[in-house]
């Protein structure tokens, strides 16, 4: 059955309009209608068979995120009294948020594009993926534990004890701007319906298993803020004992991935075939990557352990045990084109020894 292709698909939309999943369609067939007569056919057709849709975005995406962990462990014994005070924290606090826009999907494969004229034919291409605007991410995290032992009188005995251990996973994953990769075993090609010996002259473009375009113009930014501040206390007042034993694991992850303008990856074992051929061929060829603007990853950390022992006519023990761990790597990639594809085939003289030959013979 004939299935003609609007070009108003092609054209962008407003808003955000991703295709994010993979057009994996197979055996799909395109056809252009050579019987119409030239007064009812209007202007150059164009045909596709299993190509990734494009995917359009314009606009800005934000993310915020805020945590905040403060935990409070205090031992107060009055004269001739005892106080204990155990606490342990363990906290994983997730702030890694993943913004992807203006992604092309990935083309089919086992997909045929037959036509004729001065239209475009695909088959098995990646879409373009498009992004116009800005992905902003910001993560604030604070972690400020309080561990407190007072022995206040004669004969008075505290003992606070605290153990933390938190994970804090800053840091953003942000993708605008990808085309779709090519699919493998398609043939873009002319209609089987043209007899040997017809003179045949074609101006379109062809395109089989060819990595779609990306295109980023705008900006990523994205700001990560640590704050770590344990404070630990003993404070031992006349006759009185205080001991305050702390210890602190914490890791903070704000690593941070941005990628933009990164053109689409070629298919392979991809046909692209015609007898006088004017116009373009494209088959497992990489997409473009074209990237405008600007990418900025900012990480804050801030690390100040507070440990305090006031022996004030009596007896205080403070200790502090910190273990920090910070990773504050990012990695930025733009205008990056796709790879070719291998054992991709173009064939444009093959059919035109065939016409001669039948000339020839007739």
């Amino acid at each position: 059955m004939a299935e003609t292709r609007s070009l108003l698909e092609d054209l962008p939309k407003a808003g955000t309009d991703q295709h994010l999943a993979s057009n994996v369609a197979a055996g799909h067939l395109a056809l252009v209608p050579t019987w119409l007569p030239l007064d009812v056919a209007s202007g150059p057709s164009s045909n596709s068979a299993g190509s990734g849709g494009d995917g359009i975005s314009e606009g800005v995406i934000s993310s915020n995120a805020l945590a905040v962990f403060m935990p409070s462990n205090a031992a107060i014994a009055g004269p001739h009294s005892g106080a204990d005070a155990f606490q342990g924290n363990d906290a994983l606090i997730n702030q890694h948020p993943t913004e992807m826009a203006g992604i092309g999907g990935n083309g089919g494969s086992g997909n045929v594009a037959i036509g004729g004229g001065d239209g475009a034919n695909h088959a098995g291409s990646g879409g373009n993926g498009l992004f116009y605007g800005g992905l902003v991410s910001t993560e604030v995290a604070l972690f400020a534990p309080v561990n407190t032992a007072v022995a206040a009188g004669p004969g008075a005995t505290a003992h606070a004890e605290q153990s933390n251990n938190a994970l804090f996973l800053q840091g953003a994953t942000q993708i605008g701007g990808m085309g779709g990769s090519g699919g493998d075993h398609n043939v873009a090609g002319h209609g089987p319906s043209m007899s040997p010996g017809t003179a045949l002259t074609l101006t379109g473009d062809y395109y089989a298993g060819h990595g779609g375009d990306g295109y980023f113009v705008g900006s990523m930014v994205d700001v990560s803020i640590a704050i770590f501040s344990p404070i630990n206390i003993a404070i031992g007042a006349a006759g009185g004992s205080a001991e305050a034993h702390q210890t602190n694991n914490v890791i903070f992850d704000q690593g941070t991935v941005q990628i933009a303008g990164i053109g689409g990856n070629g298919g392979g074992f991809n046909l692209s075939s015609d007898t006088i051929f004017t116009g373009n061929h494209a088959l497992g060829g990489g997409g473009v990557g074209s990237s405008t603007g600007s990418m900025v990853d900012v990480n804050f950390a801030y690390f100040h352990p507070i440990n305090i022992a006031v022996p004030a006519g009596g007896t205080a023990d403070a200790q502090q045990t910190d273990h920090v761990l910070y990773d504050q790597q990012a990695l930025q990639l733009t205008g990056i084109a796709g790879h070719g594809g291998d054992g991709n085939l173009t064939d444009a003289h093959s059919a035109l020894v065939d016409d001669i030959l039948s000339f020839m013979h007739s």
